[in-house]
């Protein structure tokens, strides 16, 4: 097998992977906390992951500074600790397929982030895209008679902005130290955030008030308990399969293949998390779903092709 062949192969596993991920989240919402699943996945993957930055940091002779742990806890907050628990709510309140969909927008977010935040300039094809996208999301979520759950949708673009500027923040970084090493200290701080949230849960003052202002999911968040032979598999797809290798196999894409390569991983998700969401949960897609996802694979089609 070629460099390319693998790096097209890692970009197709990565896709697949990844267009499972809102589906892993709501089988498995019932029986786990969203804070708990991803203290847990997050903070073991990070440590997985620090063999390999530590190699990849001593072959380019690098160092991290106190001023970048510092960012990447920083980026943590932002893309994990809000994004992770949130996401697993806004996948098991607005279903999988449609949570899939309107977060394959996210790219194109992170261009007009990008746009504001670092000055990068846009083109016109991502413009076009990003008009594309924001279409197929109001189609989706049809703000004019609101058939999805206002607070699901007011989170899932909580989601979307947030972990956009996850990805913008960490631009600099992984110029400066490498995907991997960025993405397994960003992992390893966004889960011992989410374990201090899960610590601090547990003391009365806090989990009384939290139940009393209706954040009762969030009152004595367990570590634990949850987990069972039926669940079992989902959370193996979530923890190591998403988690683990489809970011490894989107980095190793990324690294032998180029980012444009990389990024094609957005036209798999918005066709194949709805299908997933069909076959694995029994969610339709409907006719409005299959507007959003052609406007959403159109949308990563013009600003992707060259």
């Amino acid at each position: 097998m070629t460099k390319n062949q693998k790096a097209i192969f890692c970009m197709l596993l990565a896709g697949v992977l990844f267009s499972l991920t809102e589906v892993a989240m709501k089988k498995i919402n019932a029986d786990l906390n969203g804070v708990q699943v991803n203290a847990t996945r997050y903070f073991l993957c990070g440590v997985f992951l620090m063999p390999w930055s530590r190699a990849r940091l001593k072959a380019t002779d690098t160092h991290i500074h106190a001023a970048q742990m510092k960012l990447c806890a920083l980026l943590a907050f932002s893309g994990i600790t809000i994004v992770g628990p949130l996401y697993q709510m806004a996948s098991a309140t607005l279903g999988a397929g449609n949570t899939g969909v309107i977060f394959s927008s996210t790219p194109l977010f992170i261009i007009m982030l990008a746009a504001l935040l670092l000055h990068t300039p846009v083109t016109r094809r991502e413009g076009i895209a990003l008009a594309l996208q924001v279409l197929a999301i109001a189609i989706l979520v049809d703000p004019f008679h609101m058939t999805m759950e206002p607070v699901g949708v007011a989170a899932l673009l909580v989601c979307v902005v947030c972990y956009s500027l996850y990805a913008v923040g960490g631009k600099k970084l992984i110029t400066d130290l490498g995907s991997i090493t960025v993405t397994a200290w960003s992992f390893f701080w966004g889960g011992v955030q989410l374990l201090l949230v899960a610590g601090l849960s547990h003391i009365p003052a806090v989990s009384q008030w939290l139940m009393a202002h209706g954040f009762a999911n969030y009152a004595c968040v367990p570590l634990f308990t949850g987990y069972t032979w039926e669940n079992l598999p989902w959370v193996l797809v979530l923890y190591i399969g998403i988690t683990l290798v489809a970011f490894l196999s989107w980095f190793l894409a990324i690294e032998w293949g180029g980012v444009a390569l990389g990024s094609l991983t957005y036209f798999i998700k918005p066709a194949l998390s709805p299908l997933f969401a069909l076959i694995f949960a029994g969610e339709p897609i409907t006719t409005k779903m299959m507007i959003g996802m052609v406007l959403m694979i159109g949308g990563a089609f013009v600003a992707l092709k060259r």
